[in-house]
């Protein structure tokens, strides 16, 4: 099929990926892309080398005894500090799912998200009622939770189960998900769904064996794929132009955005990547690789906030902070005044830089899954 990548220029992007210094991403290119055993001497080597390589090693170790990073009130808050943020990106690096620390930090979250209201749309709070943004219970932070935790081994565990049912039962009527159910400049109820709470359930889906996917599960991806696939994951189906230019940029990690790479590295992991309809994607994707095969980071969302909830040390309150000014069609150019960046975050690369995530998740999406 047309929009793959050219065998010369995979083998380069290979074998520089392969020279990382980093085991996860040795470990991945490995396993998804060369498709070698689990009990291979190399992948077992790389993944053995995840948690204790510098920066990985440096984050779990900046976990609480309690097992929460951040602060032990919230799991969600602050962002990109809090819980839910470092065992999302812990997942993706490859972190073992025996490492310790993984076992109490998802743990940590399942407590709290076991005690939370399940209920879709939310409970309306007032807009300083912190309750109601310390909410987990919704497409994209149980989506991406749910890919966490599954990719953690915890798949059986009953609370995380219950997450993949509530995402089947929680999908819209025209195939996928939203986490705004009301417009907040209109004030009236949301009909369309979201291309970013959208890809979260579906890559969860995507982490999880189809046999173990809860009833109406194969009929949920199915239409979620399609509701990407109407729209050749980044354009209106009405008119046909480009939705948002920053879905056309490639960024890692993603945390709950979107992009072509995003939504095509998910489609072709759910089975989808032959679709015809996936091909404006892939030829733009093509489009981007540089002559060694490598692909670049273009933007980052590591400062896209326009708000952040933080903790007062002194006084032990909450509030939040606001970033003035965004271009909300070009968030990934914010100054970034409201977050606090992990230091691990400066380990995984550089903007207009060859990137490895970057080339790893392309070598991903362009898998001929025909």
């Amino acid at each position: 099929m047309s929009g793959t990548v050219e065998v010369a220029k995979r083998d380069q992007a290979v074998a520089w990926l392969l020279k990382n210094e980093n085991p996860g991403v040795r470990y991945w290119t490995l396993t998804d892309i060369l498709e070698r055993s689990p009990s291979d001497d190399e992948v077992v080597s790389a993944l053995n080398g995840i948690e204790s390589w510098g920066p990985v090693a440096e984050y779990l170790r900046e976990q609480h005894p309690a097992g929460y990073w951040g602060d032990g009130e919230d799991v969600y808050w602050p962002k990109w500090k809090a819980t839910v943020w470092a065992l999302i990106l812990l997942a993706e690096l490859g972190v073992p799912r025996t490492n310790p620390s993984i076992k109490k930090g998802s743990e940590y979250f399942l407590r709290a998200m076991d005690g939370q209201d399940r209920s879709w749309p939310p409970p309306k709070y007032p807009e300083d009622d912190l309750r109601g943004w310390r909410l987990v219970w919704e497409p994209c932070v149980t989506g991406n939770m749910a890919r966490a935790l599954a990719e953690f081994g915890l798949e059986t565990d009953p609370r995380v189960r219950e997450m993949f049912e509530w995402l089947v039962k929680n999908q819209r009527d025209d195939g996928g998900w939203n986490c705004e159910t009301e417009d907040s400049r209109e004030g009236e109820a949301v009909h369309h769904s979201s291309f970013m709470s959208t890809i979260e359930p579906l890559w969860a889906f995507s982490s999880l064996d189809p046999q173990k996917w809860p009833r109406g599960g194969r009929e949920a991806v199915e239409k979620g794929v399609e509701f990407l696939l109407m729209h050749r994951l980044f354009k209106s189906d009405k008119s046909g132009k480009v939705i948002r230019h920053e879905w056309t940029q490639l960024h890692f990690p993603l945390f709950y955005f979107y992009d072509i790479l995003q939504g095509l590295r998910v489609v072709t992991a759910l089975g989808f990547g032959g679709d015809e309809r996936s091909k404006d994607a892939r030829d733009l994707l093509l489009s981007k690789g540089l002559p060694d095969g490598t692909w670049p980071m273009e933007a980052t969302y590591l400062r896209s906030l326009r708000r952040n909830f933080v903790k007062d040390e002194k006084t032990g309150q909450w509030h939040s902070v606001w970033e003035e000014g965004i271009d909300l069609s070009n968030l990934y150019k914010s100054s970034g005044r409201v977050v606090e960046v992990p230091s691990i975050y400066s380990s995984l690369g550089e903007v207009g830089k060859a990137n490895p995530w970057v080339t790893l998740n392309a070598l991903r999406a362009l898998k001929d899954k025909e």
